[in-house]
């Protein structure tokens, strides 16, 4: 099963338990912030199963979340979330491939706007 299709079905299997979209659009980027501060430390400590473990859970959210953007209906929101996604997968198979902690560098700021924003969201309600 590819990377996407997994992603896809985590995504209705979560959906399933009663967390809103928004919601788990939250949790999935707290939850990339997170595996990234782990695949940063892990690297700067030459832990490479602990990097490999932190790499492939941010990678798997972050495609979790790509494969929940609808293009058809989401407008030029949803193109833009498609790119930063992309961006955002590129950066961390560089890292992961390279072990350059700039590629998570680049990354972290982006994933903490998107998930500030859609704090903003929720709580506006």
């Amino acid at each position: 099963m590819s990377v996407a299709a997994s992603a896809v079905q985590a995504y209705r299997q979560v959906g399933q338990q009663g967390l809103s979209v928004d919601r788990r659009v939250l949790l999935g980027l707290e939850g990339i912030l997170e595996y990234i501060r782990r695949a940063r430390l892990a690297m700067e400590q030459d832990d490479l199963l602990a990097k490999a473990e932190a790499m492939d859970k941010a990678y798997q959210l972050t495609a979790h979340l790509l494969a929940s953007v609808d293009l058809e209906h989401g407008g030029e929101i949803a193109v833009n979330l498609e790119q930063l996604y992309r961006f955002l997968l590129e950066r961390l198979a560089l890292a992961n491939i390279f072990d350059e902690v700039n590629h998570l560098d680049a990354c972290t700021p982006v994933v903490q706007d998107l998930r500030d924003a859609w704090r903003g969201l929720l709580e506006r309600g």
